[in-house]
């Protein structure tokens, strides 16, 4: 009697010293995994410059009330990370949300809109700066060398083009 005749109802699937002829999709190892769908790579979308004066009103006038996002979030019925989104200029809102942003704002739907064309420089370096401050407080000796070298290629560049 043969190892591989010890089972007689499929014996090929328990048998552990047969090679089997092709691997399984999602075969890892010993064990089989659930193959999982992937997720589509989302694009980001480039939104008009009153999308980014809006987000700099809507941050303006949510510190200017005390708010935090989470706060702000629960008066508008929003996820907080929603709040944040349009905030960075990152999502669009439609018109029944603004309402309710600014019900819960406790100003005029107007307040939220840019009056005039909104040059996007001031924001981009104000996140630029926020960005900055946050990599060097928590960076260690050697991300921080290598941040300085991009950094240094990045100047060179600019100067440049300059």
């Amino acid at each position: 009697m043969s190892i591989h005749n010890v089972h007689t109802h499929n014996a090929s699937a328990y048998c552990l010293y047969r090679k089997p002829h092709s691997q399984p999709i999602g075969f890892k190892g010993m064990r089989m995994t659930k193959k999982t769908p992937r997720k589509p790579i989302r694009k980001r979308i480039r939104h008009a410059e009153i999308i980014i004066g809006f987000a700099e009103r809507l941050r303006h006038l949510r510190q200017s009330s005390g708010l935090s996002q989470a706060e702000l979030a629960s008066r508008a019925a929003v996820h907080w990370t929603y709040i944040g989104r349009l905030e960075h200029g990152l999502a669009a809102p439609g018109l029944d949300l603004l309402d309710r942003l600014a019900g819960a704002l406790k100003c005029p739907l107007t307040d939220l809109l840019p009056v005039t064309s909104v040059d996007p420089m001031p924001f981009l370096q104000d996140q630029a700066r926020t960005r900055l401050e946050s990599i060097l407080s928590r960076g260690d000796r050697s991300f921080l060398g290598v941040l300085n070298t991009m950094l240094a290629m990045m100047d060179d560049t600019l100067a440049r083009n300059s």
